[in-house]
């Protein structure tokens, strides 16, 4: 059985896509494009996405990562797991000047890290309600 077709959402757009797609394969890529901008210069987060590619971050949690292999959480529940991600213990959103300070990082797998920023972005969304 064939899906369901429907018009590319890009204004002007008569390309048929299916339904579950939102844009054809021309305006994709353009789309993608102006989020990437946005996010990087012109939103709230801009300042926090330049920050994740400066080479004094990525030389910084290279070198943490290097001399603290285990995610502390797991090793917690004695369970000798990799870590894939320097975190930071108090974000950066909530504490702008610890963002290179060692003592404010902690080496955590992927699970630990999505876990932990839900829960803070939750707290926060609430906390400005």
């Amino acid at each position: 059985m064939a899906k369901p077709m429907k018009q590319c959402e890009h204004p002007g757009c008569r390309t048929l896509v299916a339904y579950d797609t939102r844009y054809c394969e021309k305006h994709r890529k353009a789309t993608n494009k102006w989020r990437y901008h946005k996010r990087m210069y012109d939103s709230d987060e801009s300042k926090y996405q330049q920050f994740y590619k400066s080479s004094a971050w990525r030389k910084l949690s290279r070198r943490f990562l290097e001399s603290n292999p285990v995610c502390v959480q797991c090793y917690q529940d004695n369970v000798i797991r990799k870590a894939n991600v320097v975190d930071h213990v108090i974000e950066i959103k909530d504490d702008w000047s610890r963002r290179l300070d060692e003592s404010n990082l902690q080496p955590l797998c992927y699970r630990h890290h999505n876990r932990k920023t839900r829960l803070a972005r939750e707290q926060r969304e609430q906390t400005t309600k």
